[in-house]
């Protein structure tokens, strides 16, 4: 008998939702709550309006008779039940309540592998549960047919024996990974995952293997591995905050180890948005200790006395300097992206626009500068490095202390910045400046833009965003305050940049073979041979962020559009070239008619040549979801090219193009009912001429408004906004007040008084 592995067990976890179904007759009623079973849609409702009333324990039962009823409907996802009746018990601190709920269910049902495994995910947490464990003396007296690992050839020794071979191919799976050989790098993990159960470290070989599918589009059978693995990605998950996390009575939340999952992959997953919060938190609380881990000696370093610092004890002395009629503000920026990356694309030019009478800037820049081959042959000469040093006070070149975040910190501390904004936050791992943030170099730290979700870090006090993309409600998903920005929260230059081609109204006549700036996206065909899919094509769709914001879900839809809008194709970017076969494939199993209506692109490594693609090769993007385009969107919407976007997710990530279509009166393209509402909106665009050509006439119109420039390109308006929150922060800090949200108005960029609140500038 193969060796039983993890994944299979969630399988089973997974698919015996839909089996519980089979032992249930529709007119059942579950002896725990005296609720039909077979009205899932009501009980759903039901459990959603109790859970917004915090009425955890009234809202459990709804939910799981959701989670039973589900095989019998199509108008929920297994996952629109599952992940709130378990946030219930989350939310409670009692996560082990949960995995008791649903084992004891699965024993009253008879379904006895899936009874084992959330009992053992019980016994797990608290080995010492009375109930977890009378449960488990039941289970064993029973016949069970499932999951014994006994039976295996391989006796419980001799996976012992086997952890330095998973520890092996841990290894060799991090090697393909580094290289970009996802495939193989999934595949390796894979054989390290079924050593989880008896070596806990191995939980992110399994975490890793997802990651590394998610980013191939290795979503197996109709999709079915790509549920299997959002199953494990939340259950290794809950199993692990059930363990790591406790919070004091002061409210002070510790972690003990790290989570399997990383925080930046949480971004693209369709999981609870709290489990993507307590990830976060877990890496937060890890991050300085790991940056003291010694590899050679395997030993933690001890923290000198003189850090972390506390602000509060300079606060007197720098309200004495504040008095100062020449005093100024000291804002610095760390990053190890001061290169050719995207932050800097769209984030340089805010430099060019700052008030040196108020600000001086720093940047401390912990990453190489781009090879200079690079610089001269794809960027054209273009160097957006040397375009930051001509514009700030101070570029302080500290790569050589990106791993010395304890010396990096002294220098920021001693140089009295008092203003220091977090450009890397979960991105870059392994080139930004671990640590660093948790030392508290200055007395404001604020998190803005590479990373869009919350750090979980009781250290950061704010985050860049605005009210679309992050409203008061959804405030106990982040640990920081808010720093609201009018006009959306995301910098960008396009409109300032010279290199950056201004949206045209009209297209220039079409030339073979294709240049830049030259065809209309009907007549580009997202350059298809001329032989594929129809020979008149009606509509393009597109799609430029990499494979791994993409899910079955959404790609579904893709397809819906497709299959109404006829003739119409959908362009998209190989971005991995690895994934394309997967998605060729997955096209084929669900719908084979739309195999030769879908095409790609290579990657393009020039920016401004990528960003004029959009105008020639696209008439609508189709956002991805939960995981938005960011910086891709931000080159189509200056390439006129219209978004629509899911308006209905909870995450940060997932809110940016909401925001954007609003600030620029394209609130239509906006879908906050979910994917059928998406779908609609794709599909009216691809269909009526006169909606879209009006749609996309205010887009342009808005993008070439000069004197004064529209506010979503306005890049000296926003830098205005930034430093008037930024004087509000350390008005605040002066004062010795509690951080709160903070707010500017859209006229102007000032404060309004009922904004303001009790506090003035």
């Amino acid at each position: 008998m193969l060796r039983v592995t993890l994944w299979i067990i969630v399988a089973l976890i997974c698919s015996t939702h839909l089996q519980l179904v089979h032992h249930v007759n529709a007119d059942d009623i579950d002896p725990i709550s005296g609720i039909e079973s077979n009205d899932g849609p009501a009980n759903l409702a039901e459990g959603k309006r109790l859970f917004e009333v915090e009425r955890y324990d009234d809202a459990i039962p709804y939910f799981w008779k959701a989670v039973i009823a589900q095989a019998n409907t199509n108008e929920y996802d297994l996952n629109d039940a599952y992940q709130p009746f378990m946030e219930c018990f989350m939310k409670q601190g009692n996560l082990i309540d949960g995995y008791l709920w649903v084992a004891r269910q699965s024993l009253h049902r008879g379904q006895m592998n899936i009874a084992k495994v959330f009992n053992t995910r019980a016994l797990g947490v608290d080995p010492e549960n009375l109930e977890a464990l009378e449960m488990q003396s039941v289970i064993q007296s029973r016949d069970i047919s499932g999951l014994k690992l006994s039976e295996d050839k391989h006796s419980n020794d001799d996976m012992t024996l086997n952890v330095e071979d998973a520890k092996k191919y841990y290894a060799e799976g991090t090697e393909h990974f580094e290289l970009k050989n996802f495939g193989l790098a999934a595949k390796s993990f894979d054989k390290a995952c079924p050593l989880a159960t008896q070596y806990s470290g191995l939980n992110v070989a399994c975490t890793n293997a997802v990651y590394c599918r998610t980013n191939i589009l290795d979503w197996g059978d109709y999709g079915e591995q790509f549920k299997i693995d959002m199953d494990t990605i939340t259950t290794i998950t809950q199993s692990e905050v059930a363990k790591l996390r406790s919070v004091d009575p002061d409210g002070t939340i510790k972690w003990s180890a790290g989570t399997s999952v990383h925080p930046h992959m949480m971004l693209g997953y369709p999981v609870s948005t709290l489990l993507k919060r307590y990830v976060s938190e877990s890496y937060a609380a890890m991050d300085e200790p790991h940056a003291r881990y010694d590899q050679e000696t395997l030993s933690m370093r001890d923290l000198p006395p003189d850090v972390p610092y506390d602000s509060a004890l300079r606060r007197k002395s720098f309200a004495v300097d504040a008095v100062d009629p020449n005093f100024k503000i000291k804002v610095a920026f760390v990053a190890s992206g001061f290169s050719s990356k995207a932050v800097l694309y769209l984030s340089q030019d805010i430099f060019r626009f700052t008030d040196t009478d108020n600000f001086e800037v720093h940047i401390f820049s912990v990453g190489a500068a781009d090879n200079p081959d690079f610089i001269e042959g794809p960027m054209r000469g273009v160097d957006w490095r040397e375009r930051v040093k001509a514009n700030v006070d101070f570029f302080h070149d500290v790569e050589h202390l990106k791993d010395q975040h304890v010396e990096l910190a002294r220098m920021i501390h001693d140089l009295n910045i008092h203003i220091l904004i977090e450009w890397d936050g979960y991105a870059r791992q392994g080139k930004r400046a671990q640590g660093l943030f948790a030392l508290h170099p200055a007395p404001i730290l604020i998190l803005h833009q590479e990373y869009l979700g919350t750090t979980g870090a009781q250290y950061i006090d704010y985050i860049i965003t605005d009210r679309i993309t992050s409203p008061e409600h959804l405030e106990d998903f982040n640990t920081e305050k808010f720093m609201y920005m009018p006009n959306h929260f995301f910098s960008k230059g396009h409109a300032v940049q010279a290199e950056v081609k201004d949206p045209t109204y009209d297209f220039e006549p079409m030339q073979t073979p294709y240049a830049l700036g030259t065809g209309s996206p009907q007549e580009n065909r997202c350059l298809s041979p001329v032989d594929v899919g129809p020979e008149e094509v009606s509509f393009v769709y597109c799609n430029y962020n990499k494979f791994l914001k993409m899910n079955p879900e959404t790609v579904l839809s893709w397809f819906k559009i497709l299959s109404e809008v006829p003739d119409s194709i959908l362009c998209l970017l190989e971005n991995p070239a690895e994934g394309v076969p997967n998605l060729l494939e997955f096209i084929e199993d669900a719908n084979d008619d739309l195999v030769g209506r879908i095409h790609f692109l290579k990657w393009q490594a020039n920016p401004f040549d990528h960003q004029m693609r959009n105008q020639d090769f696209c008439n609508v993007v189709l956002d991805s979801y939960p995981y938005n385009g960011h910086t891709t969107a931000q080159d189509a919407l200056y390439g006129g090219v219209p978004i629509v976007t899911r308006s209905d997710g909870d995450d940060m990530a997932s809110r940016v193009t909401t925001s954007a279509n609003t600030v620029l009166g394209l609130e239509q393209l906006n879908a906050y009912d979910g994917p059928a509402q998406y779908e609609e909106i794709a599909i009216r665009l691809g269909t009526n001429t006169m909606m879209f050509s009006m749609i996309r006439a205010r887009l342009i119109d808005a993008c070439l408004m000069r004197n004064p420039m529209h506010p979503y390109w306005d890049v000296e308006r926003y830098v205005k906004n930034m430093e008037t929150l930024f004087t509000m922060a350390w008005e605040i800090y002066l004062s010795g007040k509690a951080k709160r949200h903070l707010y500017l108005s859209a006229d102007e960029g000032k404060p309004t008084q009922e904004e303001m609140g009790n506090d003035e500038l």
